[in-house]
């Protein structure tokens, strides 16, 4: 275990400034902001490309209307979401030092590499939705689709990144034998169980979001100067989003419960059993958010079939209580894989005395 222990750098001098149960909150709090526009970034741009070639297949301007409403929401939301990316990105910096920038190191040419990917995302996300009305019919229309599709790839391929790298940063033990980013896709575990389990977030969160607009812009279409068969066409496109929102979002939301299953069983053994009986708070976490989830799907699946805001209101409530205990038991992992390192290597948390 020396030699373990020696592979983790000592922690930097200058002691964390401030309350570190204050920054566990914070970075908490933070991440999901980050990640809930993060997630509908995500969502949008691949739901908008699936859209826009169902729209040529079945040769009718309402999927492509919806693809084009899913692009403007990416173009937008994707600023968003790198801004708030900012302060947990900080925050995971202090509070776990000796580990993050170990990890980052490990991949440090595909991080580097993010802002080049990021750059060319939005680049090309920003040309597929101002060039859509130029390039709508023949091959224009075809390479528009190979656009979408590329900045949405890129977008899918970024938290890979990040993946790799808050997963390695649990495994201290393994960095000795890391070879880089494309070699720990496949040598960290719980990367691709994390990553499904993100996707399908993603899709689930943009479902939400979908239904919820679309239904904003319907009560007001009544209040729109507009002819009545313009109308009529923009409120059948709302209908639409309305739908396929709750369909994207009640079964991104089963096959959470599977994806979810085989994360959990991707842990440690012994962590594992945290939430399996071995510590009352973890599994209390983790029974309580299979409990919402399947809450949240029934709710999402009687406002398919009754569109009343009751059902709204309740489905989006266990979202949010599903969100924040996510976010809760995503933190304790991270400090259940880390106490024994943390343990041997303490963060400095006072300054020391200089003589």
């Amino acid at each position: 275990m020396l030699n373990l222990f020696s592979i983790i750098p000592k922690d930097i001098e200058l002691a964390i400034p401030g309350n570190i149960g204050f920054f566990e909150f914070l970075i908490v709090l933070s991440f999901l902001l980050h990640i809930l526009f993060v997630n509908i970034t995500v969502g949008s741009s691949a739901l908008a490309v699936f859209q826009e070639i169902k729209g040529i297949k079945k040769k009718d301007k309402l999927f492509d209307d919806a693809a084009f409403q899913l692009a403007n929401h990416t173009s937008v939301l994707k600023s968003i979401a790198v801004v708030l990316g900012v302060a947990p990105l900080l925050l995971i910096s202090v509070i776990y030092t000796q580990y993050f920038y170990a990890s980052t190191i490990l991949i440090g040419k595909a991080w580097l590499s993010l802002i080049i990917i990021l750059i060319a995302a939005f680049l090309i996300l920003y040309a597929y939705k101002f060039l859509w009305d130029r390039m709508a019919t023949g091959f224009k229309k075809a390479f528009h689709i190979v656009l979408g599709a590329s900045g949405s790839l890129l977008l899918l391929f970024v938290p890979l990144i990040f993946i790799v790298n808050v997963v390695s940063m649990l495994y201290p033990e393994m960095w000795e034998g890391s070879k880089g980013f494309f070699h720990g896709l496949f040598y960290y575990p719980q990367i691709w169980q994390r990553y499904f389990h993100f996707i399908l977030a993603s899709f689930g969160v943009t479902g939400i979001y979908l239904y919820f607009w679309n239904g904003r812009l319907q009560k007001k279409l009544n209040m729109k100067a507009m002819d009545q068969t313009e109308r009529l066409q923009t409120g059948k496109l709302y209908k639409h989003g309305k739908k396929l929102g709750l369909q994207v979002a009640i079964w991104a939301t089963l096959l959470q419960l599977v994806f979810g299953t085989i994360l959990l069983l991707s842990f440690e053994r012994s962590i594992m059993l945290l939430y399996m009986g071995d510590d009352m708070l973890l599994t209390t976490l983790l029974v309580s958010s299979i409990f919402l989830t399947l809450a949240m799907a029934f709710f999402l699946y009687k406002l398919q079939k009754h569109d009343v805001k009751r059902y709204f209101v309740l489905a989006l409530s266990s979202f949010l209580l599903v969100l924040s205990i996510m976010g809760w038991m995503r933190h304790e992992l991270r400090e259940s894989y880390l106490k024994p390192y943390i343990e041997e290597n303490p963060r400095t948390v006072h300054q020391a005395d200089r003589p």
